[in-house]
Parts: structure tokens; C-alpha cells; sequence
């Protein structure tokens, strides 16, 4: 610091004021960064948290990135906490319990601003009262926000979408255990087509490695004369879609014009990807959006309501190639 202030002419007080986010007079403010640049000067987020007492490190915990859906709400959860200059420590628990549990104790001990979780174990017992915390799809407890996609709207969303097309044997798509945000997705899913009498049946893949040979075997099973004996396909997520839509093809099956399909979650893999699946799109800049805004709402002290704990947002339909 004392270089910087040195190169760019200015006092010691007014680099450690520009380092710790406090104001400068504008000329001042493009000397000390001309200065940074010139010194390839990194300052110490470490060393400025233990003398501020505030950290800004935010840690941002789900089971995966490899997959579209979590990659996107990734991308747009470090943007938005970078927008307001915190930095996003990923953490990858791969769906096991004993690496969530690790990393809270590791955001509980260490002197980070809060965390962002995507976990779908019960961690309630885990977390400590005084940390920032906000938790996407799971609530967690009374005392921390959640925000939520309308999982059950959108699942009689996708139902709807399939029978307006006139469609009349419909095949709900997906693999054990049904639990959390997929029973919900899958209750809705069943509460449109029992409401609108429309026939229905289901295909859950056994948790296993192989799992896909289990939607190859039911397609096997219900080819009648090399046609499929459902006409509309419903997966709770895209993932699963997907393996049918292609299983379907390795079996002459044409896709849209004798079985149409409808995933869930639209996420892209790459910004301007073109749709492909037909897919209940869930509002995933929105969910990053307002999840850092809850998460510093309790940074600054400001206490959440209790009416404003669960924030639940709609879905929306995206037409692909996989719907007529």
C-alpha cells in the first residue's frame, strides 16, 4: 500500500480508503487504480476481513455443476454477488451429506459474509443462527429465506402443454428415490391429469448406474407393431427427457410426430444455444437475483419478515423441436 501510495502521489489513508471500498475524489480514485495496474498490486481479502471484521467471501454450496441447470444459476450467482464486490467460493458436495456437512462447518468457522445453499440433506441442525444464510428450493428452517420455483405450477404447466396438443396417453419420466422438489413436480404432474381424466402412466428408473436401460426395456415392452404406445412424454427434468427422447429414436420412434416431450428446467449449456427439448423453463437469473438480495438484507443487519421468508416464483413454458 505504502508503494501505491508512493507511485500514484496520493496518502497512505487514501489507498487503504479505495482498498476497503470507502470514497475518493474521482482524480484520486484513477491515480490509485493507474498505480494498481502499474505494481500489479493484489490487495489481501484475508488480512482486510481480520481488520474490518467483514469478509467478503460468500460460499455458494450444491450438489453439482455438471449439469446445465446448476452450471447456469452458477454463472448467474457469481455475476450478481460480484455485482455488489463479494467473491463466490463454489463448493461441490456431489450430493453426499458428509461433504455438505464439511463445508458449513468450514462457512460456520472461517470468517466468510454468508452462504447460499443448494442442499437437499437436513442441515437445519448445522447452521449457526448468526451466519447470513439464504436456501435455494429446500427450506431449511423458519429462520433463513428460501426461494423457490413453483415446482407444482409448473409440473400441471407441462401436463396442460401436453394436452392441449390433444394428446391422450401421457408417461410421466423419472428415477427413484421420488423425494423432495421431484415429488412435488411428479404430485403436480398426477393432479392435472386425474382432474382432466386423461390417462396416464409412469416409468421410475432404479437408482442405479445403468438406470437408462430401464427406460430402454419399457419402450421395448410397449412397442406395438414398432409404434410406441404412449403419445406424450413428461420428465421432471430435462436430463431424464432427454435419455427418452434419444432411447425413443434408437427405436424408429419419430419425435414430435408420433410422441411428443416435455422436460423440465430449459437451462442452456451455452448462451445461445437454440431449444431443442420442449421444457418447463425455471426463472434461474431471477433466483440467483433475488437470493443475493435476501442474502445481504441479513449482511447489513436488516432482519427478514416472516411473511417474506419463502419467495416462490412461476415457470414458463419453452417450445423446442419435441412438440408440435
Amino acid at each position: 500500500m505504502n508503494d501505491v501510495a508512493s507511485l500514484a502521489g496520493v496518502s497512505r489513508g487514501s489507498v487503504s480508503n479505495y482498498i476497503n471500498g470507502r470514497s475518493n475524489r474521482p482524480e484520486i480514485k484513477l491515480k490509485i487504480e493507474k498505480a494498481i495496474k502499474e505494481l500489479h498490486y493484489i490487495p489481501n481479502a484475508t488480512a482486510r476481513a481480520l481488520k474490518t471484521s467483514r469478509s467478503n467471501y460468500v460460499v455458494f454450496i450444491l450438489p453439482t455443476v455438471n449439469t446445465p441447470f446448476f452450471s447456469e444459476l452458477t454463472y448467474y450467482i457469481q455475476r450478481q454477488l460480484n455485482n455488489f464486490g463479494y467473491k463466490m467460493i463454489l463448493c461441490n458436495s456431489n450430493s453426499d451429506y458428509i461433504e455438505e456437512i464439511e463445508y458449513i462447518e468450514m462457512a460456520n468457522t472461517q470468517k466468510v459474509a454468508g452462504v447460499i445453499t443448494m442442499s437437499y440433506s437436513d442441515i437445519s441442525n448445522l447452521i449457526s443462527p448468526t451466519i447470513a444464510l439464504v436456501s435455494i428450493e429446500k427450506n431449511i428452517s423458519k429462520n433463513f429465506p428460501t426461494i423457490i420455483s413453483d415446482n407444482y405450477t409448473g409440473a400441471r404447466l407441462g401436463a396442460e402443454q401436453l394436452h392441449k396438443r390433444g394428446l391422450k396417453k401421457i408417461l410421466f419420466v423419472s428415477k427413484l428415490p421420488i423425494k423432495d422438489v421431484s415429488e412435488t413436480r411428479q404430485q403436480g404432474f398426477m393432479d392435472y391429469c386425474q382432474e382432466n381424466n386423461l390417462h396416464y402412466d409412469m416409468i421410475l428408473a432404479e437408482d442405479k448406474k445403468d438406470f437408462i436401460e430401464d427406460y430402454d426395456r419399457f419402450i421395448a415392452q410397449h412397442l406395438i407393431g414398432g409404434k410406441f404406445e404412449f403419445d406424450g412424454i413428461f420428465s421432471d427434468t430435462d436430463e431424464y427427457a432427454s435419455d427418452f427422447w434419444h432411447l425413443l429414436m434408437k427405436h424408429n420412434v419419430s419425435v414430435p410426430n408420433d410422441v411428443q416431450i416435455i422436460g423440465f428446467d430449459a437451462a442452456k449449456i451455452y448462451p445461445r444455444q437454440p431449444v431443442f427439448l420442449s421444457a418447463i423453463r425455471q426463472p434461474i437469473e431471477e433466483i440467483a437475483i433475488i437470493s443475493v438480495y435476501k442474502l445481504l438484507d441479513q449482511i447489513d443487519g436488516n432482519p427478514i419478515a416472516e411473511n417474506d421468508l419463502i419467495t416462490r416464483l412461476p415457470m414458463s413454458f419453452k417450445e423446442g423441436i419435441t412438440t408440435l
